[in-house]
C-alpha cells in the first residue's frame, strides 16, 4: 500500500475524497488530511507519504509552493493537483514544479484510477531506484569499514550523498548518528540451536531476529546496511538510547541476543570508519566478559578489565563435583568465568574450558559407564563451546553440563561411593612402601579428607589408616615368609623409617615379633 496525504481548503471534496474513494482497490491508503498548504507541509515532514494530492487554490499557502518545498525537501513523493477548470494557468506551474499529474473538480473516477496508476509506476520506479543506490552505497562502506575511510574518501562522499538524500539532510550535511548492531552468538545460534531457544513456528532464532533487525527503518528512519552474518550498521540523523532500547525490548529474543552500540555524537562517515576497529574491539571485548544483549553509548571510554587473578583450581571443582556440593560448583564457576577476560582473550578461555572437561571426565567417568555415556553422548558440547562469543554463555553451558553429572552421581551415591573407595585402595596398594596421608589420597582423588574419611570408613568398616596398616602387614608377612630380607629392610619397604615403630605395630597385629614370626612360617612350610 502506497500511502497518501490529502490537502484541500473546501471541507465537502476533502471528506469525499477521504473517505468515499476506493484507495485500497488503488493500493493506496490515506494517512492524514489537512486544510491549507502549511498544515499539510507539517504532515509531510512528520508522516513522509509516498503520495500527496493536493488543491492549487488554498489560503495560508497554496498548492504551488506547498509543491516548491516538498519537490525540494523530498524529492520522492509524488504530487497530485486538484483545481477547477477555471485555473488553467494553476495547472500549468503545478506540472513545471514537479508534480506528476493533474485532475479537475469534480473527481472523474475513471481519470483518478488512470492517474493513480502513473502515480503508483512511478513510486515503484521510485522505490527501485532508492533500493539500488542503498545497495550500492552499502557495498561502498563495507569497503570503507574493511581498506579505511581516508584511503576512499570518494567513496565516503558517495555515501555521505546516498545518506542525505534518503534521510532528507541538506545536501551538505557532513555528519550522521551510527548504530552498530550485531547478534551475539550468530554462530552459535544458527548451527547449534540451544533447546530452550528453540522457537515454536518455521522459523530459527537467527531468521526470526534478521526479520526484526530488518524492520527498523519503519521504527526509526535511516539506512540499514548488513555488513557480514550477524552484523549491520544503521545510519540515522537522530540518536536516542531510550528510542532504540524500546525497540530492541519488544522482542525477548532481540533483547537477550541483540547487542547495539551507539555513537554519542554525529561525525562523518570518514571519521566513524577511523574508530570502527576500536568500536569492534571494544564490542568483542565487552560480549566477551559480560555476555550478550549490551547496549552502550560510550564505548570509547570503556577500557574492559582483563583477568588479573590465575584461574581457579580444576581440582576444586572436581571435588565440589564428587561431593554434590553444587553451591561450590557455582562459586567456582563464578571465579572462572567472572574474573574477566584472560590474555589470549576469548580462545584461552575455550581452550581452558576445553582441558576442566577433560579432567572432570577422567577423575569422574573413568569407573562409572553410564556416567561416561552421558559425557561421551553429549557430542555437541563441545562443538557448541568452541562457537560461544561470551563467557557468559561457557558458564551456562558449564553449569549445564556439571549438571547433568551430579544428578548422575546423585543418582547412584552408594555405587559411586563403591568406585571411590576402591580407587583409593588401589593407590594404597601400589604405594603402601611410601608416606600415605589423608591430605594426599584426598588431593590425588579430588575430595576434601573429611568427605573421603566418611565414605571410606561407610564402605570398609575400617578407618584409612587401619587399612594402610593392614596392607603395609600383609605385605610384611609375605617377605618374612618368603625371603630372607632383614627386619629393618623390610620395615622400610612397607614405609616405616623405624624398625622399632613397625615391630610395635606388627606385635599388635599379629601377637609375634617380626623374627617369631619368620621362625614359626618357616617350621610351618618344613611341616
Amino acid at each position: 500500500m502506497y500511502t497518501i496525504i490529502l490537502v484541500d481548503d473546501e471541507r465537502l471534496t476533502l471528506v469525499t475524497l477521504a473517505n468515499y474513494i476506493d484507495w485500497e482497490k488503488m493500493s493506496c491508503r490515506v494517512i492524514a488530511t489537512a486544510s491549507n498548504g502549511r498544515d499539510a507541509l507539517q504532515q509531510v515532514e512528520s508522516l513522509q507519504p509516498d503520495i500527496l494530492i493536493t488543491d492549487v487554490k488554498m489560503p495560508v499557502m497554496d498548492g504551488i509552493e506547498l509543491c516548491k518545498q516538498v519537490h525540494t525537501r523530498f524529492p520522492k513523493i509524488q504530487i497530485v493537483f486538484l483545481s477547477g477548470y477555471n485555473e488553467f494557468d494553476y495547472a500549468c506551474a503545478a506540472l513545471q514544479h514537479g508534480a506528476c499529474g493533474y485532475l479537475l473538480k469534480p473527481i472523474d473516477h475513471e481519470e483518478l484510477a488512470a492517474t493513480m496508476r502513473t502515480v503508483r509506476q512511478r513510486c515503484e520506479e521510485q522505490k527501485n531506484r532508492l533500493h539500488s543506490t542503498l545497495l550500492t552505497s552499502g557495498e561502498y562502506l563495507r569497503e570503507l569499514l574493511q581498506i579505511g575511510g581516508n584511503l576512499l574518501s570518494g567513496l565516503a562522499d558517495e555515501v555521505t550523498a546516498v545518506y542525505n538524500h534518503h534521510l532528507h539532510l541538506p545536501a551538505d550535511n557532513k555528519t550522521f548518528y551510527f548504530i552498530f548492531i550485531s547478534i551475539n552468538e550468530y554462530t552459535l545460534l544458527a548451527e547449534h540451536p540451544l533447546a530452550f531457544d528453540a522457537p515454536s513456528g518455521d522459523f530459527s532464532t537467527v531468521e526470526r531476529l534478521e526479520f526484526f533487525i530488518a524492520g527498523l527503518p519503519s521504527y526509526s528512519r535511516g539506512v540499514l546496511t548488513k555488513l557480514r552474518d550477524g552484523q549491520w550498521i544503521f545510519a540515522t540523523k537522530e540518536s536516542d538510547r531510550t528510542v532504540f532500547t524500546n525497540w530492541r525490548n519488544q522482542s525477548a529474543s532481540a533483547q537477550r541476543w541483540l547487542s547495539l552500540f551507539l555513537t554519542d555524537h554525529p561525525q562523518s562517515l570518514l571519521s566513524f570508519t577511523e574508530k570502527w576497529p576500536k568500536l569492534l574491539q571494544a564490542h568483542n571485548q565487552l560480549v566477551a566478559i559480560h555476555g550478550t544483549g549490551l547496549i552502550h553509548d560510550n564505548w570509547e571510554n570503556i577500557h574492559p578489565a582483563l583477568r588479573k587473578e590465575p584461574f581457579p583450581k580444576t581440582e576444586h571443582l572436581i571435588a565440589a563435583v564428587q561431593q554434590n556440593r553444587r553451591d561450590q560448583v557455582e562459586e567456582w564457576l563464578h571465579d572462572f568465568y567472572d574474573g574477566g577476560l584472560p590474555p589470549g582473550n576469548i580462545s584461552q578461555a575455550f581452550v581452558e574450558s576445553v582441558s576442566i572437561f577433560d579432567a572432570v571426565r577422567s577423575a569422574l567417568a573413568a569407573n562409572n559407564r553410564h556416567l561416561q555415556d552421558i559425557m561421551n553422548k553429549d557430542s555437541k558440547f563441545f562443538g557448541r563451546l568452541s562457537l560461544m562469543e561470551s563467557m557468559q554463555s561457557m558458564k551456562t553451558h558449564m553449569r549445564q553440563i556439571l549438571s547433568l553429572i551430579m544428578d548422575e552421581l546423585e543418582a547412584s551415591p552408594v555405587d559411586r561411593h563403591i568406585e571411590i573407595v576402591n580407587e583409593v585402595c588401589t593407590i594404597i596398594q601400589k604405594n603402601y612402601e611410601q608416606v600415605i596421608s589423608i591430605d594426599m589420597l584426598a588431593e590425588l582423588i579430588f575430595l576434601s579428607p573429611n568427605y573421603l574419611r566418611t565414605i571410606f570408613k561407610d564402605v570398609t568398616g575400617k578407618t584409612l589408616l587401619e587399612y594402610v596398616t593392614e596392607i603395609r602387614m600383609d605385605n610384611a608377612c609375605l617377605m618374612l615368609q618368603e625371603t630372607n630380607i632383614r627386619v629393618q629392610e623390610i620395615a622400610k619397604r612397607v614405609g616405616y623409617d623405624s624398625p622399632s615403630y613397625f615391630g610395635a605395630v606388627f606385635f599388635k597385629r599379629t601377637g609375634l615379633t617380626p623374627n617369631q614370626y619368620r621362625t614359626h612360617a618357616k617350621k610351618g612350610s618344613r611341616a
